[in-house]
């Protein structure tokens, strides 16, 4: 239970990336970035949540609401203490991505 709820810490914090409050302290990324976070995040809970390491039935049930619930309290009260420090490994994704757009552009520019 352990790993998924880390995982599903990590999903959570891609998705809170993607919301209209943090997303302007980031810098506003693009549509595109956004969709991607948002895709990530949903895609990253999704396996998180299918993969509970038990058998299908009410204890696997059990260990995926706890997991999701318990990392997702985990992340909203890291970022209401100190959002800019939760949110560093988001923004440096959305900088990667934008350093690749921009060599791509420039590189279809020649």
């Amino acid at each position: 239970m352990l790993e998924t709820a880390v995982i599903t810490a990590c999903a959570w914090l891609l998705l809170a990336g993607a919301s209209f409050r943090h997303r302007h302290a980031m810098g506003e990324p693009g549509r595109r970035a956004i969709l991607l976070l948002r895709l990530g995040g949903w895609t990253i809970l999704a396996a998180a949540l299918m993969r509970s390491g038990t058998d299908i039935g009410g204890e696997r049930i059990v260990r995926m609401l706890a997991a999701a619930s318990l990392s997702g309290g985990a992340v909203v009260l890291a970022l209401s203490v100190r959002p800019a420090v939760v949110l560093a490994p988001i923004r440096l994704l959305l900088g990667l991505s934008r350093r690749t757009e921009a060599t791509s552009v420039a590189a279809a520019s020649r």
